[in-house]
């Protein structure tokens, strides 16, 4: 179990990264292009990019949350108030993302409008809800650990 958890920590780390690299090379890029190519969207690109940005620290605070569950995992206390309270946060945390991916697609909207690409929409609409699925699965498993803890 010791090698699957660590394997679960290891991908944890390397998704953290990819995010990082995302905030750093890719999101300022991308800011910079939808500057140039439409610039009459200023305040939905800045609520696109701030979403991203806040969508990245939610997804931080969520894995660092996981990487604790997993530690307690290994420390065979994985029902206990503190996984409880991790899977709480997660949960929040993912239903935070899910508001930030839908705060960007009003832009998103337009920028399909302009280019006459409703599939555009369609896509970032699906995006937009896996964070609410998610979320709720997390909700399932908080009230499962809760009726084996309390």
């Amino acid at each position: 179990m010791k090698w699957l958890t660590s394997f679960l920590k290891l991908v944890l780390v390397g998704l953290g990264l990819g995010v990082l690299l995302l905030c750093v090379l890719a999101f300022p890029a991308l800011l910079k292009k939808l500057g140039v190519i439409y610039p009459q969207y200023g305040f939905e690109r800045l609520l696109f990019m701030t979403s991203l940005y806040t969508s990245a620290i939610l997804f931080y605070v969520a894995g660092i949350n996981a990487y604790r569950i997993l530690n307690l995992i290994n420390q065979h206390n994985v029902f206990s108030v503190t996984a409880i309270n991790a899977i709480a946060r997660i949960k929040k945390m993912i239903l935070g993302m899910g508001i930030c991916y839908t705060l960007f697609l009003p832009f998103i909207y337009r920028v399909a409008d302009s280019e006459d690409a409703p599939g555009l929409v369609l896509m970032f609409g699906v995006v937009a809800l896996v964070p609410y699925v998610v979320s709720v699965f997390a909700a399932i498993l908080e009230k499962l650990a809760k009726q084996v803890v309390l």
